[in-house]
């Protein structure tokens, strides 16, 4: 959970603003994964802090949604460019 807490801070994903007066917080989880090697040992432990999303309000709590998704078509265009260029 640490090493995420300075990860958020290093790559200033978020920025720490005070709360509006009658605004409630955004409540936040954390999420634990435990990524395995192909022996079923264990590689690491992850943790991920993330918001109750179903608590916020479009326009009101966020403006824009990002997700880093890369369609299929992309993926296979630079593949070829990449192939063909050698």
């Amino acid at each position: 959970m640490n090493e995420e807490i300075r990860a958020i801070e290093r790559n200033k994903t978020w920025d720490l603003v005070t709360l509006p007066i009658g605004k409630t917080p955004i409540a936040v989880k954390w999420v634990y994964k435990t990524k395995l090697k192909l022996d079923d040992s264990i590689a690491k432990h992850k943790a991920r802090l993330v918001v109750k999303r179903f608590m916020q309000k479009e326009g009101e709590d966020y403006s824009e949604i990002f997700a880093p998704v890369a369609r299929f078509e992309t993926v296979r265009l630079l593949v070829s460019l990449a192939s063909w260029k050698n």
